[in-house]
């Protein structure tokens, strides 16, 4: 059974004060990753290829059995994110994915699975048009911007990516829930990025694609919540309401100024 957060209807206006710092997604919001529910066991099936040049040794299983099962791994981790809020970290994912395989992993096999998949998806994100200009429209302002992404992957993946779409020096602070024990909604990291920009929640807007994990958590936080449909919304509860809906990105500042933000 899901966990709920807060109140999930948007705060009075009053009970917010002006915008000082944006918190962005990042899949769906500022990069996307096409195709990902069809591409995901060929990225798999990649990076079992990296291993297997790697560590050459008999036992390994086959490549479609490997890649089946960290897809499966990987699915199953979303559900826990889904259910109970929780996170971990990349090895945490490859470790089950082995279990499954009853293919027991010394350490730097485990490495070199992760730098196979590291590999697979380099290159994969794209970035929507309006991100670049509009961050730094918004920083040109004087907002603090941050971003905090549900995900299982390493930091320096996503870093990567946000360097090669020349995103990554526009973001004050970069959390990622690999590195922490919960995800979104869990009120403690929309606390921990608005900790890290030094501004209070009734300050922080964030901004992201899917109602439960951006609306619902940052209505828990005490944030206001901007839903970034992208033209084709998520399915969305009826008691979880936005403060605000957006297509794209580039409405966001002169939503921000009707806030009473600069």
């Amino acid at each position: 059974m899901a966990v709920g957060y807060g109140t999930l209807a948007p705060m009075p206006q009053d009970r917010y004060t002006s915008p000082r710092a944006v918190i962005f997604d990042l899949g769906g919001t500022l990069v996307d990753w096409p195709d990902w529910d069809a591409d995901a066991p060929r990225r798999w099936a990649l990076s079992y290829d990296h291993l297997i040049r790697a560590v050459p040794r008999a036992g390994w299983p086959a490549r479609e059995q490997y890649a089946a099962a960290m897809r499966a791994a990987e699915l199953a981790h979303w559900v826990r994110v889904e259910t109970e809020h929780w996170s971990g970290p990349p090895s945490s994912l490859l470790s089950d994915g082995f279990r499954r395989l009853g293919c027991s992993v010394h350490e730097h096999e485990l490495i070199a699975a992760l730098d196979g998949y590291a590999r697979a998806v380099d290159g994969w994100a794209v970035a929507f048009a309006d991100a670049r200009p509009v961050l730094e429209s918004l920083r040109a302002r004087g907002y603090r911007l941050g971003l905090l992404s549900n995900t299982w992957w390493a930091a320096d993946w996503h870093n990567a990516d946000l360097a090669t779409h020349g995103l990554s020096g526009l973001l004050d602070e970069l959390v990622y829930t690999s590195d922490l024990p919960h995800s979104k909604p869990h009120p403690a990291v929309f606390a921990a990025v608005a900790g890290r920009l030094g501004v209070p929640a009734s300050a922080c807007v964030m901004v992201g694609d899917r109602p439960i994990d951006d609306i619902s958590g940052a209505a828990g936080a005490g944030m206001r919540g901007v839903w970034k449909t992208n033209g084709v919304p998520r399915p969305k509860p009826d008691h979880i309401v936005p403060d605000a809906v957006i297509t794209q990105l580039v409405e966001l500042p002169a939503l921000l100024a009707a806030w009473g933000g600069t």
